[in-house]
C-alpha cells in the first residue's frame, strides 16, 4: 500500500500539457499578471458558483481582507466563529473592524443562528460564516434570515468549500460575498491564491481596485502614453499572476470530480468505521459537503493528552497522519484575547480537544480508506 498523506493536492498528469501550454502562451505574450487567464478563471469561477462576478487575489487571507474593506464597514463588530483558521480573524482586524469571536454549534462545528442572535448589539454589522471543512450548516437559512432582518452583511469564509452547496445554492452565492482559498491543501489549488464572489457590481469593482494598490489607471489622451494612476484607497498588491490562473482553470474544471471522489471516501469511512465510540458530522441530503477534512469525534470523556496519545500511536505505529483543525482555536490565541471579552466557549472547548481529522485526498484508494478505518476501530 502506498504511503498515506493527511492531505495533498491533486494535479492529474493528463492536465499537465494543457497547463504547460498556457504557461508557454504566457511566456510568449509577456503578460504575466492579471491578464487574460486571470479573467478567464474569474469568469469560470463566477459561473461555477452562480454569481455575477468573481475577483481573484493572491491568497485566501487577502481575499477576506479585500472583501471586508470593499464592503465599506469600518470600526464595526463582525461575528466570527472560534473554529476557523486565524486568517479569518486577522482579516477582520486588518480591515479596521473588530472581530467578535464566538462559540460554535457542537453538532455542525459552525456558527448557529442562536449564537449570532445572542451576540447582537448596535455595533455588530456583519457575520463571517465559515463553512468548516466544507460543510454548509443546515442552520444557514435561519442565519440568512437573521442577517437580513438586522441589516447585517453576510460574508462566507468558503476557504474549504469550492463545490459545497445547499439545495440549489452554491457556496459563494449565499450572502453578500464569498471568499475562497486556493492554497495547496484546499479542494482545488493554485498553490497560493484566493477568489471573491458576489452579485454586487460596485462591490466587485471596489475589490478590483483594492487588490491593485487601491489605484485606478488614468485615462490616456494619447495611445501608447502612460498617464499614471490615481490612488482611491490606501491598499497593497494582492493581484493574481497569470501562471497561477493557468493552473486554476484546469483545477476548476475538475472541481465536481474532486468533490465527488471526496464524498465516495467519506461514505466509505462512515460505513467502515464501526467503532461506537466514534461520532461523525451528520450531512443532510440537501447539502453537498466537500470534506476538506474528514473529522471524527472521540468520546466526550477524552482528554487532550489522550487524544495526543491516539494521534501519536496512529502515526508512529500505523503510519497514519492526522490533524486537528483547529486547535488551539482562535479564542485560545493570546493575540486575539481582546476579541473574546465576555464570551464563553463551552461547545468549542468540549469538542476541539477531542476531535481529529484522518487522511482525506482525491488520490486515496479504497484499500487505504479501509486500512485507516480498521485501525481506528481497533485502537480507539
Amino acid at each position: 500500500m502506498n504511503k498515506l498523506s493527511r492531505t495533498k493536492p491533486y494535479i492529474p498528469k493528463e492536465d499537465h500539457k494543457e497547463i504547460l501550454d498556457r504557461v508557454a502562451d504566457i511566456l510568449n505574450t509577456e503578460s504575466l499578471v492579471q491578464s487574460k487567464y486571470v479573467s478567464e478563471f474569474e469568469n469560470m469561477f463566477a459561473k461555477y458558483c452562480g454569481t455575477k462576478y468573481a475577483v481573484a487575489t493572491c491568497s485566501g487571507g487577502t481575499c477576506l481582507e479585500v472583501a471586508l474593506r470593499a464592503s465599506g464597514l469600518v470600526g464595526k463588530k463582525i461575528i466570527v466563529p472560534t473554529q476557523t483558521f486565524i486568517a479569518s480573524v486577522s482579516a477582520i482586524v486588518r480591515s479596521n473592524n473588530i472581530p467578535l469571536i464566538v462559540d460554535i454549534d457542537e453538532n455542525t462545528h459552525c456558527l448557529s443562528a442562536d449564537v449570532i442572535e445572542k451576540n447582537l448589539d448596535k455595533d455588530v454589522a456583519g457575520v463571517m460564516l465559515v463553512h468548516m471543512a466544507g460543510y454548509i450548516t443546515p442552520d444557514y437559512y435561519n442565519i440568512k434570515k437573521l442577517c437580513d432582518k438586522n441589516g447585517l452583511l453576510l460574508f462566507e469564509d468558503a476557504s474549504h468549500a469550492v463545490g459545497s452547496a445547499i439545495d440549489d445554492l452554491h457556496s459563494g452565492n449565499l450572502g453578500y460575498a464569498g471568499c475562497f482559498s486556493l492554497f495547496a491543501t484546499k479542494i482545488i489549488t493554485t498553490g497560493e491564491g484566493g477568489i471573491i464572489t458576489t452579485n454586487d457590481a460596485k462591490f466587485a469593482e471596489t475589490c478590483k481596485t483594492l487588490r491593485n494598490h487601491g489605484a485606478v489607471r488614468n485615462p490616456s489622451p494619447v495611445n501608447g502614453v502612460d498617464f499614471g494612476v490615481s490612488c482611491e484607497f490606501i491598499s497593497s498588491n494582492y493581484k493574481m499572476t497569470e501562471m497561477v490562473a493557468a493552473l486554476g482553470i484546469s483545477q476548476l474544471k475538475r472541481a465536481n470530480e474532486f468533490v465527488e471522489k471526496r464524498n465516495v471516501i467519506a461514505k466509505r469511512y462512515k460505513e467502515k468505521i464501526t467503532n461506537p465510540k466514534i461520532k461523525f458530522i451528520d450531512v443532510p441530503n440537501n447539502i453537498v459537503n466537500t470534506w476538506w477534512h474528514y473529522i471524527i469525534e472521540l468520546p466526550k470523556s477524552t482528554t487532550l493528552n489522550e487524544r495526543s496519545e491516539i494521534c501519536k500511536k496512529l502515526f508512529l505505529e500505523y503510519n497514519i497522519p492526522t490533524a486537528n483543525a483547529y486547535w488551539p482555536a482562535c479564542h485560545q490565541q493570546k493575540v486575539f484575547e481582546p476579541y473574546t471579552v465576555n464570551q464563553t466557549y463551552e461547545s468549542a472547548d468540549g469538542l476541539l480537544s477531542r476531535h481529529l481529522s484522518i487522511p482525506m485526498y482525491v488520490e486515496m484508494t479504497m484499500d487505504q480508506v479501509d486500512y485507516v478505518a480498521d485501525v481506528i476501530n481497533k485502537i480507539v
